[in-house]
C-alpha cells in the first residue's frame, strides 16, 4: 500500500492543508425535484437574458420566433418538460429533436482520451449541421449542447442547453443577473488582454509562465491579431478573435509560429470527464515534452503523444499534437459539481469548469478551429484534453502594476467595488458574489494527506464525498470542516429559491434539507 513516505515524485506535500482557512470546502443544499414546475423560475431568467453566444444560457425568447430544442436520452425528462413549458409560455414556434446516444455511460478519468477523440468529430458534425440550417432558414435559434465553439454572427443563433438534470438547473447560477455576469467577464478579459506576462500556479502542482506577446494582439490589444485569427479560425473569425462569454481565454487560443515560450509544469487530478489519477505535464515553449504519472489516463495520453510525435499539425509551432493552448477561466460563482449520478453521461466535470476562478488547461488541437478541421481532413488524429485547477493563482505583470486576477481560486472580479455596486441592484452582493461550491480536497483545504487520501485515487474520494454530501449533508459538513454559508439562515433561504425573487421573477417553490434545516 502506498504511504506518504513513498509518494510519486513531484506530488505536492504539505505539513498542513494550505487553504483550510482561506478556501474551506463549501457545498449548497441538495434539493429533490419532484415536478417540472419547480424548475420554471430558473428558466424564466434564462428565457429573458439577452442573447449571446457564450456558455451562460441566454435564450432571449421572443414570441413567434422559430426554435429548435435538441436533447437526447441523457437529459432528464423533468428538465425537458420544464424547457417545453417555458417555450410554450413565451409563445415561440418550437420543435424538440431527440437523439439516442445509447445507454448512459459510467465514467472514469481515463475515458476522456477516447471521448474527446469522438467529441472532436461530433463538434465538427455540429458545425456542418449549423451551416446547413443556416441555408435552410427553418429556425431562428437552436438550443443544444453545453460547450465548445459555435458559429457566431450568423442568421441562426446557437445557444446552450446545459440543463442535464434538475440538480444542475435548480441553482442560483441560472438566476444570476446577466448584467453582473457580463461585467465579471469584461473585468477578467480586460486584465488578461493587458497582461505582458502571466504566471499560473496551483497547490496541486501547476507552475507555468508565458509571455503575452504583442504579436498575439491587434494594435489596440482589443482583439487577437487578425492574421493569427484567420489562420486558426477561418470562416468563424468573429468567434475566434475574442473571448467566449463565461469562458475567458486566459492564454490566447491560437499559436504564434515563432514566439511560443510557455514553460513550466501543469498538474492536476480532474479532466472534463471525471477525476483522474494525479497527472503532471512538463511544458517547454508551449509543447508538452513529458507526461508523468496519471495512471491509465497518463498511459493513454502517452500513447497519443507517441503516435503523433512526427506530425506537423496546421498552425502548430512544432511537430506533435501535445501542445498547450488553453487556460480558460470560469466566471459564474454559483456553478457547482452535481452530486446525483456523478460521473455518468453528461453529469461529469465539464459543467463545473465554468465556476468562477476555476481554470481548465487544454492541450492538443484547438477545438473546432479551422486548423483542427484541416488536420482531420489530412487524416491526422485530432482531439484535445484537459486538467482542471480549482485553487489557482493567475498573476499578471502589466504596465505599471502586477495584479492577481485569481487568488487561491477566488476570481478577484467578485471583490471589485464597481461590480459589487452593480450587483447591489439585484440584492445582497455578499450572496450573489460568493461561490456556492468549493471542492473538498484532502491535504489542500481540509484535513488529510494529499497523496495518500486523495491524489492517488481521486475518483474514489470524490464519488464517496458526493454521496455522503447528498445523503448525510449535516454530517458531511462537519466531517470536512465545511463553510455552511448556504446551509442555514439567510444563506439557505436565498440559495433554495430566494435568489429568484430578483429581476421581477417569482421565487422558486423549492424545499430542501440542508444541514438539518
Amino acid at each position: 500500500m502506498d504511504t506518504p513516505s513513498n509518494r510519486q515524485q513531484g506530488v505536492p506535500r504539505y505539513d498542513s492543508p494550505p487553504l483550510k482557512s482561506k478556501r474551506p470546502p463549501r457545498c449548497p443544499p441538495f434539493v429533490e425535484i419532484s415536478h417540472e414546475d419547480q424548475l420554471l423560475p430558473y428558466l424564466e431568467h434564462v428565457a429573458q437574458r439577452p442573447y449571446n453566444h457564450g456558455l451562460n444560457a441566454c435564450w432571449d425568447l421572443k414570441e413567434g420566433e422559430r426554435v429548435l430544442l435538441r436533447v437526447d436520452n441523457w437529459h432528464s425528462e423533468l428538465t425537458i418538460k420544464a424547457c417545453e413549458k417555458i417555450l410554450q409560455k413565451y409563445k415561440v414556434k418550437y420543435d424538440i429533436k431527440y437523439i439516442d446516444r445509447g445507454p448512459i455511460r459510467q465514467w472514469v478519468g481515463a475515458d476522456e482520451v477516447e471521448y474527446y477523440l469522438f467529441r472532436t468529430k461530433e463538434l465538427a458534425e455540429w458545425m456542418d449541421m449549423w451551416e446547413e440550417e443556416e441555408k435552410r432558414q427553418i429556425y431562428d435559434k437552436i438550443l443544444m449542447g453545453y460547450g465548445g465553439p459555435v458559429l457566431a454572427e450568423r442568421l441562426v443563433k446557437i445557444q446552450r442547453m446545459p440543463f442535464i438534470t434538475p440538480e444542475i438547473l435548480a441553482s442560483p447560477a441560472h438566476a444570476m443577473p446577466i448584467e453582473v455576469i457580463n461585467a465579471i467577464d469584461k473585468w477578467t478579459w480586460d486584465r488578461v488582454r493587458s497582461a505582458r506576462r502571466v504566471r499560473i500556479t496551483d497547490p496541486e502542482g501547476t507552475d507555468i509562465s508565458f509571455t503575452n506577446h504583442d504579436e498575439y494582439w491587434d494594435e489596440k490589444r482589443e482583439f487577437y491579431a487578425p492574421d493569427l485569427v484567420t489562420k486558426t479560425w477561418r470562416g468563424n473569425e468573429h468567434f475566434g478573435k475574442t473571448y467566449l462569454p463565461g469562458h475567458i481565454t486566459g492564454r490566447p487560443w491560437l499559436f504564434h509560429p515563432t514566439k511560443e515560450d510557455a514553460c513550466g509544469v501543469i498538474a492536476g487530478t480532474t479532466n472534463h470527464i471525471a477525476p483522474c489519477d494525479w497527472t503532471q505535464l512538463i511544458v517547454e515553449n508551449s509543447k508538452i515534452v513529458q507526461i508523468n504519472e496519471g495512471g491509465e489516463f497518463g498511459n493513454r495520453l502517452r500513447d497519443v503523444m507517441e503516435k503523433t510525435k512526427d506530425i506537423q499539425y496546421p498552425g502548430f509551432p512544432d511537430k506533435g499534437i501535445m501542445h498547450w493552448w488553453e487556460a480558460s477561466i470560469g466566471t459564474n460563482p454559483h456553478i457547482h459539481r452535481p452530486r446525483k449520478d456523478f460521473p455518468s453521461g453528461f453529469v461529469n466535470c465539464l459543467y463545473e469548469r465554468v465556476r468562477s476562478g476555476v481554470i481548465h488547461m487544454g492541450f492538443g488541437t484547438i477545438i473546432s478551429s479551422m486548423a483542427e478541421r484541416e488536420a482531420a481532413r489530412a487524416g491526422h488524429l485530432v482531439g484535445h484534453w484537459h486538467l482542471h485547477l480549482y485553487f489557482p493563482n493567475y498573476t499578471t505583470e502589466r504596465s505599471g502594476d502586477n495584479e492577481n486576477v485569481i487568488e487561491n481560486g477566488r476570481l478577484q472580479a467578485l471583490d471589485d467595488p464597481a461590480i459589487r455596486k452593480l450587483c447591489s441592484k439585484y440584492g445582497d452582493p455578499d450572496l450573489w458574489l460568493d461561490e456556492s461550491w468549493n471542492p473538498a480536497v484532502p491535504g489542500i483545504n481540509m484535513q488529510g494527506d494529499y497523496w495518500d487520501h486523495y491524489a492517488r485515487d481521486p475518483l474514489h474520494w470524490v464519488k464517496t464525498e458526493l454521496e455522503v454530501c447528498r445523503n448525510y449533508h449535516p454530517m458531511f459538513m462537519t466531517m470536512v470542516g465545511a463553510d455552511g454559508k448556504y446551509c442555514s439562515g439567510e444563506g439557505a433561504d436565498w440559495w433554495k429559491g430566494g435568489c429568484c425573487n430578483h429581476s421581477g421573477v417569482s421565487a422558486s417553490p423549492l424545499k430542501g434539507n440542508c444541514c438539518g434545516d
